[in-house]
């Protein structure tokens, strides 16, 4: 049972690993981070044995979730619906065109499945499937039939909040409160979070994981899970869960491209954009009803 505290740690652990499992299973303590690795984990599944072409062009793919061999469920209810996992196994079953043959399913929020959609992923699991491969992601791995456990290679990976700054933490609020409040018009007041992280791709990089970490913590409270005060997020009460969920989706998609060569004062006018769309589209919504 690996334990992990680092990005570090984590590509060490999984560089050493000679022949992939059919499963794992990652316990966390922040689903948002792990999300990270599991897709990162999931490339070198996929990019084994593939030439740099094919694997810049696949790593490509995956960080903009556009490779059809991996597949995620990610929920935007309290529980893992039965037809969430039914759709997992049609696709999966289908046979791969690509040269590898290899496919990955990640789950997300695995103790949020029920008893009878775990005995269907623990069949699943009793039986391998050829170039098939899952990445079970959870908060709380006590939730979790002990069978399903037996059956996955576990990983322990902890992300401590306390290393965060106090102050970037505060500032990430500020900015999603503003994004909410001006919608687009917060693109005006962009310098005031990022002035000084517009040359800093890694401080940047946190700035992105610090947002997650809040939305995250807010699904958190929003499910009665255990979430933390410093991170929470008042302003966001009256956002419906699915559209949290697809801003964490907007969020993830461009903090990938943070570390590329592109220009960073773009991508937040383009980040408040897209979020501004997702919140103004709920809200439009709401007052159509």
């Amino acid at each position: 049972m690996a334990k992990i505290n680092n990005l570090d740690d984590f590509n060490l652990v999984t560089s050493s690993i000679t022949s992939f499992s059919h499963a794992y299973l990652f316990n966390t303590n922040s689903l948002s981070n792990v999300l990270f690795y599991a897709k990162e984990f999931a490339k070198k599944i996929i990019c084994e044995n593939m030439d740099k072409d094919d694997i810049d062009i696949t790593e490509y793919q995956i960080d903009n979730d556009e490779y059809d061999d991996l597949y995620i469920v990610n929920p935007d209810t309290i529980s893992i619906k039965n037809e969430e996992i039914e759709k997992l196994f049609q696709v999966m079953m289908t046979k791969s065109l690509r040269k590898n043959g290899r496919r990955v399913y990640i789950i997300y929020g695995f103790e949020r499945l029920s008893r009878d959609v775990s005995n269907k992923i623990l069949k699943f699991l009793e039986e391998p499937v050829d170039n098939l491969f899952g990445i079970l992601l959870t908060e709380n791995i006590d939730h979790i039939l002990s069978t399903i456990i037996s059956r996955c290679q576990v990983m322990n990976i902890t992300f401590d909040n306390n290393d965060l700054s106090v102050e970037l933490i505060d500032s990430m609020k500020l900015f999603l409160t503003k994004i909410k409040k001006c919608g687009f018009n917060a693109i005006a007041y962009s310098n005031e979070f990022f002035l000084n992280m517009y040359t800093d791709r890694n401080k940047m990089y946190e700035a992105f994981q610090i947002i997650e970490k809040v939305l995250s913590n807010h699904l958190n409270k929003i499910y009665q899970m255990k979430y933390d005060d410093n991170l929470e997020i008042s302003e966001y009460n009256d956002v419906s869960i699915n559209c949290i969920i697809n801003i964490m989706d907007i969020t993830n998609k461009l903090k990938m491209l943070i570390k590329q060569n592109i220009n960073l004062n773009l991508l937040i006018d383009r980040y408040i954009i897209e979020v501004s769309k997702e919140l103004k589209y709920v809200k439009n919504s709401r007052n159509s009803i």
